[in-house]
């Protein structure tokens, strides 16, 4: 009896820590509309984070900026438009200003390097995020593991206005159809870039 009591106890605590190492991080996608304006569109994109760290959030931020962009365009053409200009945060608009943005590769170039770009491998202080206009769409967050790890999120939040005519001499203005057929997006699942949980 004793030795089958140890055997259980052992199989209970090898199941507890499998399952505290490899802990499921919580994604979403996350899409709402003005209640006043439904050509109006909150975005949300947490589709990729790191155990890691500093070490790949670089590479997660840059990840969800795409999913935000995938999940702004398709939310255009589900809603009968087709184009969206991001119109908030302002910092963000004034970087694809500066930077001459004209379609989803150029915008991805102007938070991927250079000035005001996002700023990563660095402390997250105030001074710093103003000084990067990219930064300004990142919300990070930390989902602890059962072992007192811990999964790092950096989900990427815009607004757009979607409409049918294209806005002239506007830097944060994109074809729908051509952002979703951007190389950049190959790559991604698109079914998230549909509002979900998973």
């Amino acid at each position: 009896m004793l030795k089958r009591t140890t055997l259980l106890l052992v199989v209970i605590t090898g199941s507890l820590a499998l399952t505290g190492c490899s802990i499921k991080a919580n994604y979403y996608t996350k899409v709402k509309k003005a209640p006043l304006n439904k050509q109006i569109a909150f975005i949300e994109a947490d589709q990729d984070s790191t155990s890691l760290g500093l070490i790949n959030v670089g590479n997660v931020t840059r990840t969800n900026y795409l999913y935000a962009f995938g999940t702004a365009a398709q939310t255009t053409l589900d809603n009968g438009y087709k184009y969206f200009t991001i119109i908030e945060p302002t910092e963000l608009t004034e970087q694809y200003i500066d930077r001459d943005v004209h379609n989803l590769q150029e915008a991805y170039d102007a938070c991927d390097r250079g000035k005001n770009s996002f700023k990563v491998m660095t402390n997250r202080l105030i001074a710093d995020i103003h000084n990067n206009h990219c930064d300004h769409i990142i919300d990070e967050r930390y989902q602890a593991t059962l072992f007192g790890g811990q999964v790092t999120h950096r989900a990427i939040k815009f607004t757009i206005e979607m409409h049918n005519e294209p806005m002239p001499n506007s830097n944060a203005t994109f074809d729908a159809q051509n952002v979703l057929q951007s190389d950049l997006l190959k790559d991604l699942n698109k079914k998230y870039f549909k509002e979900n949980v998973r």
